[in-house]
């Protein structure tokens, strides 16, 4: 089948049009399921591609839909975020249904991510390690923790994994190297991990941004404000009033350019601590080694 696909690309006729959008969907979405491993892989040390980029994407359909008081404008390509026609009401359900299958996305790539703990523990495990630790007396922190997260694990099983991966958890990687470690079959923890982040957690995230950016959260938020500071409420609304704006090819974007700089920024910052990170795992070893040769 994929031999198929590949030579319609060679081969003239009306079918182009089709194969071409199909080519533009599966970019987009495999662009959301990267986004996703980068922000999983690396046993915490990922990008937060949900707060860098799809938060800001679901913010901005929402306020489009908003403005366009409709959802049938394009989200990607030339024309992007225009509105198609002002009628009608963009309701919760709209919005959420226009940005469900780039955080579904999102989220299976979050998953995906999890996997290379677990391979990882899977294979440098033994067969007994289960009953070595359990005949052992004396148990250091990092043993008594991996047999406590097991013993949750075997309770709860199917959903222990589901409910780890469902909840906000800078944890999670220790549950992918338990169940590495203490050999749990691949397909019960990668699908109570896949539905766990992808279709749970992933979607919950998704509907706290569309009601954080929705017209009432936001009338609401400007009405304080004004009470509170008028200085403070006009910055706010100039700021949302140029959101509509945000990532366009306008030079006169300021806070586009401000997006830009801190998106570099935290870029910098992550490539920064991830070679921190290499240097000093290096620098242990080195003095390992030369302690172990005295």
């Amino acid at each position: 089948m994929g031999i198929a696909y590949t030579l319609l690309h060679f081969v003239r006729g009306p079918h182009a049009r089709m194969i071409s959008a199909l080519d533009a969907s599966v970019s987009w979405y495999s662009y959301w399921v990267a986004l996703g491993v980068l922000s999983s892989i690396g046993l915490g040390a990922g990008l937060h591609t949900f707060v860098l980029f799809l938060g800001p994407h679901i913010a901005r359909v929402t306020l489009t839909a908003h403005e366009c008081m409709d959802v049938s404008f394009a989200v990607r390509g030339a024309r992007a975020f225009e509105c198609v026609r002002v009628e009608g009401v963009a309701g919760f359900g709209d919005v959420l249904r226009k940005v469900l299958v780039e955080s579904l996305c999102w989220g299976a790539g979050t998953a995906i991510g999890e996997l290379p703990p677990y391979f990882i523990a899977r294979a440098a495990a033994q067969g007994s390690e289960l009953e070595r630790l359990r005949g052992q007396t004396a148990l250091s922190l990092k043993d008594r923790t991996l047999l406590g997260v097991h013993s949750l694990l075997r309770r709860f099983g199917f959903l222990g994994i589901l409910l780890f991966a469902a909840i906000p958890n800078p944890l999670f990687d220790l549950a992918g190297i338990t169940c590495g470690h203490f050999q749990i079959p691949f397909w019960t923890f990668f699908g109570a991990t896949l539905l766990g982040k992808s279709v749970i957690k992933a979607t919950v995230q998704t509907m706290v941004v569309i009601t954080a950016f929705s017209e009432e959260t936001i009338s609401g938020v400007l009405l304080v404000l004004q009470r509170w500071s008028p200085w403070v409420h006009s910055v706010a609304s100039r700021v949302l009033s140029q959101q509509m704006a945000f990532g366009q090819e306008s030079e006169s974007s300021v806070l586009g350019s401000m997006w830009n700089a801190c998106v570099a920024l935290m870029l910098v910052y992550f490539v920064v601590s991830t070679l921190e990170a290499f240097a000093q795992s290096y620098v242990t070893d080195i003095k390992r080694w030369s302690w172990q040769k005295r």
